[in-house]
């Protein structure tokens, strides 16, 4: 049976920053905001608010990352993760499941990890959210969080109003085109059937 290595890239989301200014602001040192993904089978994967997603090594808009850990080799057929990561994009990771201190991009590289090869990534990265949370700022954030959650909307309901309000004749119009297609395929069926 062959095998692939895994391995967790681990972004630093504060580009240094954390680690400079994290003391004054939260009253303790921490040393990045991590991000994580694992990489397998020569594709990237991780979860955020859009759900689990994958791309290229290297290729998000974090760049490359500050640091690439081997989490050693796995045995598991590529059709199989895919069935596995298919099966959590529809129930624990959706997008709407994502939450920044409790449900993330890390927890997400963790189930993985041991879903892939039986290993646990650092459990310093695991563990920066209750570190934040248990600073006095950190106590505050996710409030501050759900605050700016519940005062926005997501864009597909944006894309719904802005439609209804530009054009009050939307669904009359969404009518009509659904029944020009339905008359292009009906008469391009017959006309097919008739050559």
């Amino acid at each position: 049976m062959s095998s692939n290595k895994v391995e967790l890239y681990i972004y630093d989301l504060s580009m240094g920053v954390a680690a400079t200014v994290s003391q004054m602001l939260i009253g303790k040192k921490i040393d990045g905001i991590w991000h994580t993904s694992i990489v397998v089978y020569n594709r990237e994967y991780f979860f955020g608010s859009r759900g689990v997603e994958s791309c290229n090594p290297s290729t998000t808009a974090l760049g490359p990352p500050l640091k690439i850990q081997n989490l050693g080799e796995t045995h598991v057929p590529y059709t199989v993760f895919i069935e596995y990561l298919s099966g959590l994009s529809e129930s624990t990771y959706t997008g709407t499941t994502y939450n920044l201190f409790h449900h993330n991009c890390n927890n997400f590289s963790e189930e993985v990890a041991q879903f892939l090869c039986g290993v646990s990534i650092p459990k310093n990265i695991l563990d920066l959210p209750n570190e934040v949370l248990s600073t006095s700022l950190g106590a505050a954030l996710p409030a501050l969080v759900a605050q700016l959650e519940k005062s926005a909307r997501p864009i597909e309901e944006e894309n719904r109003i802005a439609h209804k309000e530009q054009s009050p004749g939307f669904e009359q119009l969404n009518s009509q085109i659904e029944e020009a297609r339905s008359d292009v395929r009906i008469n391009g069926v017959d006309k097919e059937r008739k050559d």
